[in-house]
């Protein structure tokens, strides 16, 4: 079921912003809110929001931003995060595809810098950088510098990166769509986007980071919160690493350098919070990452070993 507003036509929409979506329309409007005030002429883009399935629709949202931005609201029964995308790029106008998580705010240069990346490298997938919005929760700061010392390593050289992560990329929706865009069978967050960044880079196209394409990331995050979402990443690293071996695409061994610069970059990290007991919990958080880490990647080993189903990314 879509909104009442149609589709732009290709030669009138140069970008889509798709955004999947479950339950949260309040930070879901702070998002359109954000994408509303681009520096990017407003007719240059549309925005295509998938509702995966909440329990509540999201019928008025259309109307709230009418003259503000071209907005389309699709709703589907729920399938998982990569379905949502690809059931947006399906309905996209686009010939560029932005992506972007309804927890996010885009910064108002976001899609012209994106953009200006793309045409520097034409085909490329381009990746921002996220901010972490709530600077003040333990477990938000712990994850987004996971991602930052992530990036560090993997993204060294701007112009030839390695991996992105879903809320900040943009790409050819040519390009999405013959790769086979995002796995389905990844039915929650978990490494999605890691398979999709190998994907694109075992078709030999490039990956480029451009750092000021930034995005605030607005994820609470408690204690059990944060256990589950990096034991679903560990369980969802096991996946990709045994997809990766059967398309021969790369092996484990060429991702565990990461794990060796961590102690360095931990220290360096630390000097950014004042105060002894602050580094401390910081350095815990990041101890518990570790371990649910490794919990997950050893429990998806043994239950594909037995011959389980992989709820991390079947359900």
């Amino acid at each position: 079921m879509t909104s009442s507003l149609q589709p732009l036509s290709p030669d009138h929409c140069l970008v889509s912003v798709v955004i999947p979506t479950y339950a949260r329309p309040r930070l879901l409007h702070d998002c359109l809110a954000a994408l509303a005030e681009q520096t990017l002429a407003r007719e240059a883009f549309e925005v295509v929001v998938v509702d995966d399935g909440s329990p509540a629709g999201l019928g008025a949202l259309a109307a709230d931003f009418a003259g503000r931005l071209h907005l389309r609201v699709i709703r589907q029964a729920n399938a998982g995060p990569g379905a949502a995308r690809n059931r947006g790029v399906a309905e996209a106008s686009g010939a560029l595809i932005a992506f972007t998580d309804d927890d996010c705010q885009p910064a108002p240069a976001w899609l012209e810098t994106l953009l200006a990346g793309e045409r520097s490298r034409p085909g490329a997938l381009v990746g921002g950088s996220t901010r972490n919005g709530l600077s003040d929760r333990l477990f938000s700061e712990a994850s987004q510098w996971i991602v930052e010392m992530v990036y560090e390593h993997f993204n060294r050289d701007p112009d030839n990166a390695y991996f992105f992560a879903s809320n900040n990329i943009l790409c050819s929706r040519e390009r999405y769509i013959k790769i086979g865009g995002f796995d389905e069978r990844f039915r929650r967050a978990g490494a999605e986007d890691r398979d999709f960044c190998d994907r694109w880079r075992a078709a030999g196209w490039p990956l480029i980071w451009r750092p000021a394409a930034s995005i605030d990331h607005f994820h609470p995050q408690s204690l059990a919160s944060f256990l589950g979402l990096h034991y679903r990443y560990g369980r969802g690293a096991w996946i990709y690493h045994a997809r990766r071996r059967l398309r021969a695409t790369g092996t484990m061994h060429e991702d565990m350098g990461f794990h060796a610069t961590l102690p360095r970059a931990i220290l360096r990290g630390l000097a950014r919070y004042p105060g002894a007991w602050r580094r401390l919990q910081y350095c815990a958080a990041l101890l518990l990452w570790q371990l649910a880490n490794a919990a997950g990647f050893v429990s998806e080993s043994l239950a594909s070993r037995e011959g389980l189903p992989r709820r991390a990314v079947e359900g």
